[in-house]
């Protein structure tokens, strides 16, 4: 297989026919390697390239191996220094090691073993790479419980999600930007028995149609003007884990068809290349557009369609899940409030009744932004009030009962409103009764319990 990006190696060595050689015996390998034959010119190089092994000599006439090594780090964390060490100074070396060095080699040695060192040490770094890339997916908690909702739209998501996560099928996540198609895309991936490899996302719509092949697929050396290298692109990356592919309906005609070769060979070629290469990949792809109607225009190809499509996921706009509205304006508040270092805010009663009844039309990431804005707007205030609210929001009607219902050409969802009905009338009963649930039952003609278990079942009991 062709080699992809080298990494690159600075050999500092005054003794020339050494250095030379090590030079000639790493470039062999594969390496992309430069040289410098004192501690001044190597600073001078490091200082210009970040690069990701340097191999010193501990003795160099003027600056130290030493020295070159910790100013090397203190640019590059994450650079691979390896100290070369004559006899009688290994004690120094180790030493080096205490300060960064990842190893050291004695003098006399052979070129193979500055080569396995090498191999090591980025090996390596690798893992501690996928490593720190695991945990902090992990923490993000990309688990059902971190995505927010009890409303009956989203509790049929989770379970089509859970149901097919432990499976390899292509899926289609659609729904109105802002739903949170990644989120879900990502709860899929780390229930799955991918979860230990990467997920690799890609907007298809964010990127120019000349460089979204390269991006997917790669690309070899000269295959256009700037690629200076062989890259691999994302199918790649993704090798044993999961490729999501969002906005695929803004995906050119002719990338659709060497995207449905992958779809059914798991293979392609990079851009100018001809050496076949093979992927294990999962596939979720999403998409804002309607899909079917693209295939209906003959502006998406109808074999790509129903191959996406093996498992179609609709995501519901917020509009039609009212009922989540106050779950996710509580999972934002305390996110922000923790971001900031600020006690929990609650939201009024009045811009509760805004955020309720305010049709989103940028969905979920809306909403979250307009939390934002009324934490930061807030100061020592514990209360958020409809003026902490975007303009656009405050100047929603709130009123409850109106003369007459209004029912749009697309129709309403019935259970949503009945909901939103159901959370006002309870919460306007406890606020006439001062928070007495055993009054505020009486007032809605309910038994306690009755009302306690719909406390419960639309999170207010925490309400007054």
């Amino acid at each position: 297989m062709e080699k992809t990006e080298r990494e690159t190696v600075l050999i500092v060595d005054d003794e020339v026919d050494l250095r030379n050689a090590i030079v000639a015996y790493l470039t062999q390998e594969g390496y992309d390697v430069q040289a410098a034959s004192n501690g001044e010119e190597a600073l001078e190089r490091v200082k210009s390239v970040p690069f990701d092994i340097l191999v010193t000599d501990m003795k160099l006439p003027g600056i130290d191996g030493t020295t070159v090594l910790q100013e090397a780090l203190a640019l590059y964390p994450e650079l691979i220094g390896i100290i070369i060490t004559g006899y009688g100074t290994v004690e120094n070396a180790v030493q080096a090691m205490k300060k960064g060095a990842y190893d050291y080699i004695a003098k006399p040695f052979q070129l193979v073993e500055i080569s396995l060192v090498v191999k090591q040490a980025l090996e390596r770094r690798r893992l501690k790479e996928e490593n720190a890339y695991l945990k902090t997916q992990l923490k993000e908690k990309y688990r059902f419980e971190s995505i927010v909702g009890n409303s009956k739209p989203m509790q049929e998501v989770f379970q089509l999600v859970e149901t097919i996560a432990g499976t390899n099928s292509t899926v289609l996540i659609t729904g109105e930007t802002g739903t949170g198609k990644e989120l879900i895309a990502k709860a899929i991936h780390f229930n799955s028995q991918r979860r230990e490899q990467k997920i690799v996302s890609i907007n298809c719509g964010a990127i120019p149609e000349t460089l979204l092949e390269s991006e997917l697929f790669g690309h070899v050396k000269g295959a256009f003007t700037g690629a200076h290298q062989t890259r691999i692109g994302r199918f790649e990356q993704a090798h044993k884990g999961t490729i999501f592919l969002d906005e695929i309906g803004s995906m050119s005609q002719a990338l659709q068809v060497k995207l449905l070769r992958v779809l059914q060979e798991r293979e392609f070629e990079r851009v100018g290349g001809t050496e076949t290469v093979k992927v294990d990949v999962r596939i979720i792809a999403a998409t804002s557009a309607e899909l079917k109607e693209m295939v209906d225009r003959n502006e998406f190809r109808s074999d790509l369609f129903y191959r996406l499509n093996v498992i179609p996921i609709q995501l519901p706009s917020l509009k039609d899940r009212r009922e989540d509205i106050p779950l996710l304006a509580k999972h934002f508040i305390k996110k922000y409030c923790q971001s900031s270092s600020l006690e929990l805010k609650t939201v009024a009663q009045e811009g509760m009744k805004m955020l309720m009844n305010y049709n989103w039309p940028g969905n979920i990431r809306q909403l979250e932004n307009a939390i934002e804005r009324a934490v930061a707007l807030v100061g020592s205030r514990n209360i958020i009030l409809p003026s902490d609210l975007p303009r656009e929001v405050q100047k929603t009607n709130t009123n409850l009962f109106i003369s007459e219902i209004y029912i749009p050409d697309e129709g309403v969802n019935f259970n949503t409103e009945v909901s939103f009905l159901e959370r006002e009338l309870i919460l306007q009963s406890l606020k006439k009764s001062g928070g007495n649930r055993k009054q505020a039952a009486k007032l809605l003609n309910l038994n306690r319990t009755t009302l306690i278990e719909k406390l419960k079942r639309l999170d207010l009991t925490n309400e007054v």
